[in-house]
């Protein structure tokens, strides 16, 4: 993007949710980061490690499509390309009318400003050089929940709830002085400008409030100006020079030929003629995660019909899920006593009790009581199982400590798809007289894979430095890193159990 610094914002947004609370309703035994509202049969009942989460907001209606106009997108443009025209007209607008997302419609301008006042910006003049003028792209305004107003009707709209769906297309981020600080708040983040960290941040708080993000990258011809957003010396020359000859020996470029030259050696913008290949991104957000899937199956699939990318292959089209990464729920569905004769006939168990999102199983015992209990139950994949950015491990744990009379289940879980049986089991013999709750669950811990992490497009397309790779994204890296985390990361009990155990 072009070189200008943006005014400072020092805006106080409203308190950040701690939780995606969408993630809560995708199944009752989901994984997530706050507690179920389910009664519990006892004061000691498990619960979700997590702080309460807020309401998830229902969807809005209709589509938006933020398209940044400042001029480093100039240089996917000419009199004879119609690429941008047909990836707004035949691609965006196209699938949202397929699935019937359209009503209402409107497109913004973002350059210095959000621009959605009439008239509005066309497909057509999508694909015109004129219309690239903007000195930079605030494309945190685009995606920053408004600060909390003392009076409702001072309130000012929220840029995405409104919409069931936003698109937002650019060329990526701006370059500033501040170092990337993936755990910053919005406020924080923002005050330099809409770079990786800035965007970092707001994506990742709307994770955290129930959206789901994609991110598609398409590989588009280039021959225009390139803002590197800093001084450029004689040795960063020289490291692009070199970049360059080494793309037009590479094989994954094979047809491509790259040239960097007249660099604006003096001032900030760092700008220099770039010819060859960009990336240009797609982030698609909305709070209806089936809905949000099959848009962006539908462009996918338009693209690969209107062949716009630069060599008109698969490699020039990616498209990655950052959040929600349901994926995975699990039951147990039924208790029974494992074996039978001796001391194990004292032990009764009764059916069990399904109580909110607990099963309660009653069982009954006298002094010679000891068996195990088996514990039948099933693993379910959602829409789409977990990917390979996102590691889940299951373990049996409880709350809270428990005595030597209780045999917490020991079989390993496997994070595959169909039946398990696992073995818990009580000993009456030193029990007193009463009754005692067993509280325990499936314990469900979700983190990001670094090695899956460091193979993904949105990786290995990332650049170090906003000057030396003008064919990758500068920051991709990091801000993936941190939004995909805030999607993933998370712990809890995917199902509880209440061994409530009678000693007669």
């Amino acid at each position: 993007m072009p070189p200008s610094s943006p005014p400072t914002d020092a805006r106080v947004l409203a308190a950040r949710p701690l939780a995606a609370a969408a993630l809560l309703t995708l199944a009752a035994c989901n994984p997530s980061r706050s507690p179920s509202p389910a009664p519990a049969p006892s004061p000691a009942a498990p619960s979700v490690v997590a702080p309460a989460a807020t309401p998830a907001a229902p969807p809005g209606r209709g589509a938006q499509v933020f398209v940044d106009v400042s001029e480093s997108i100039r240089g996917f443009t000419s009199t004879r390309s119609t690429a941008l025209q047909t990836l707004h007209a035949q691609v965006i607008e196209a699938s949202l009318s397929a699935l019937q997302l359209n009503n209402p419609f409107q497109r913004c301008a973002v350059d210095t400003a959000v621009h959605c006042e009439a008239p509005q910006l066309t497909a057509q003049q999508a694909r015109l050089p004129a219309t690239y003028r903007g000195g930079y792209s605030a494309l945190h305004l685009a995606l920053r929940r408004p600060p909390r107003a003392p009076r409702p009707d001072l309130q000012q709209p929220d840029p995405l709830d409104p919409y069931n769906v936003t698109v937002l297309v650019t060329d990526g981020f701006q370059s500033t002085s501040t170092p990337f600080q993936p755990g910053a708040s919005g406020d924080v983040a923002c005050t330099a400008g809409a770079d990786p960290s800035c965007l970092a941040a707001l994506l990742r708080q709307r994770v955290e409030e129930g959206y789901g993000l994609w991110v598609g990258r398409l590989i588009l011809p280039f021959d225009g100006r390139y803002f590197a957003e800093r001084r450029l010396d004689p040795p960063m020359w020289s490291r692009i020079t070199q970049h360059v000859a080494a793309l037009n020996t590479d094989p994954e470029w094979n047809g491509v030929r790259f040239s960097a030259s007249s660099p604006a050696m003096n001032g900030e913008s760092g700008a220099f003629r770039w010819q060859g290949a960009r990336p240009l991104l797609l982030f698609v957000l909305t709070r209806d995660i089936p809905r949000g899937r099959q848009l962006v199956g539908e462009m996918q699939r338009r693209l690969s019909v209107e062949r716009i990318t630069l060599r008109q292959s698969p490699a020039d089209i990616a498209f990655s899920e950052w959040s929600p990464f349901e994926g995975l729920t699990a039951r147990v569905l039924n208790a029974v006593r494992n074996e039978s004769g001796g001391a194990a006939d004292s032990v009764l168990v009764d059916r069990p009790v399904r109580q909110g999102e607990t099963l309660v199983i009653p069982a009954r015992c006298d002094v010679h009581g000891q068996a195990r209990i088996r514990l039948d139950g099933v693993i379910q994949f959602g829409p789409m199982p977990p990917p390979p950015l996102a590691t889940v491990s299951l373990t049996w744990q409880s709350p809270t400590p428990l005595d030597g009379f209780f045999l917490m289940p020991r079989e390993a879980m496997r994070t595959l798809p169909g039946p398990f049986t696992v073995r818990t089991g009580i000993d009456c013999r030193q029990l007193p007289p009463g009754t005692r709750d067993y509280n325990f669950g499936l314990y469900g811990r979700w983190t990001v894979n670094p090695a899956a992490m460091a193979s993904e497009w949105f990786t290995t397309g990332s650049a170090e430095t906003s000057y030396d790779s003008p064919e990758k994204v500068f920051g991709l890296a990091d801000l993936a890193r941190t939004v995909i985390a805030a999607g993933v990361n998370r712990q809890g009990y995917l199902d509880r159990v209440t061994l409530r155990v009678t000693r007669q």
